[in-house]
């Protein structure tokens, strides 16, 4: 069985589960907010945040034609940090890096407002060589101490499930 883990240029407007998120996504984020979309592929989630400030990272050599700002990254590099944000969107990710924990507390550390995210909640390891966690609904609220889920949206067809975590309390000091 071929697992596609990177949605192809050609063939992007078929993977509606996808679209259907960033069109969640760009409900969530306010007009002018910067948003940082963590493994952002080949960027087509720009087009669905055109009211916002975007900025995508994935790793290096990924073919993005959509991407209006792009940034090199390596998502288990422990030192890796993206610039500070107002939203953070990170859509089927968790469950490919070494340290979903860490992933998590980088984002807490740079997002001034709300995550979103997206995962797969049934199991998947089986029989996804790219997938080296399996989650359930339970498991992702606590990666994001800090913030409260202000709102999750189960997606049955697509195997997914999707939380948007507001900060608990203003930053004393707005990161910068």
């Amino acid at each position: 069985m071929e697992v596609i883990e990177r949605i192809p240029i050609e063939s992007w407007r078929d993977f509606w589960g996808h679209r259907e998120r960033y069109a969640y996504a760009g409900r969530q984020v306010r007009p002018g907010e910067t948003v940082n979309d963590v493994a952002c592929g080949i960027g087509y989630g720009a087009t669905y945040l055109l009211h916002a400030v975007y900025r995508g990272y994935d790793r290096p050599g990924v073919f993005a034609p959509f991407r209006a700002a792009f940034l090199a990254c390596d998502l288990n590099d422990p030192a890796w940090r993206p610039d500070p944000a107002d939203c953070a969107v990170c859509f089927e990710t968790l469950e490919h890096v070494r340290d979903p924990g860490h992933l998590a507390a980088v984002l807490c550390e740079t997002t001034r407002r709300a995550i979103i995210v997206s995962v797969p909640i049934v199991p998947t390891r089986s029989w996804n060589p790219h997938h080296l966690h399996d989650f359930s609904t339970a498991d992702i609220p606590p990666l994001f101490p800090g913030f409260r889920v202000a709102d999750e949206w189960d997606q049955p067809s697509d195997r997914a499930h999707v939380w948007t975590f507001e900060r608990r309390v203003a930053t004393s000091s707005p990161l910068s």
